[in-house]
């Protein structure tokens, strides 16, 4: 079920909680944890908790801008369960579109369970 991207008042610190079920994500593969991040977001951190994926896994989150540009905000090894916050220097969604919120697998193995991703921003408008 897709959950409604909050644009509350502007500058309130948010969060934009996502439930990923991983089925052998190979290595290299991604999976959009989120959709048309809406322009005027700030991304300013990413929570990433999760259980064992399985050998040799590394989940990569990042923003896909709609000209296929990467901003890498996090690198967290899955092999074992655990919670990764990493602040990140602040990304704004502006003029290139809307955006995605992309996990891949950045590992060498396939992975597989549960991943439960946050993404803290605030809403600065356009």
């Amino acid at each position: 079920m897709k959950e409604t991207f909050y644009k509350g008042a502007q500058g309130n610190l948010s969060l934009h909680v996502m439930t990923l079920s991983l089925a052998a994500l190979a290595a290299g593969s991604t999976v959009i944890a989120a959709d048309q991040l809406p322009i005027g977001t700030q991304v300013t951190g990413v929570r990433v908790i999760n259980g064992a994926l399985g050998a040799n896994t590394e989940l990569t989150t990042k923003l896909v801008d709609a000209k296929g540009t990467e901003t890498e905000l996090s690198v967290v090894d899955t092999v074992a369960a655990g919670t990764d916050m990493t602040p990140v220097k602040p990304v704004y969604i502006g003029d290139t579109g809307p955006s995605d919120l992309v996990i891949e697998n950045t590992g060498t193995g396939a992975a597989t369970g549960e991943v439960i991703v946050q993404l803290e921003y605030r809403f600065k408008g356009y």
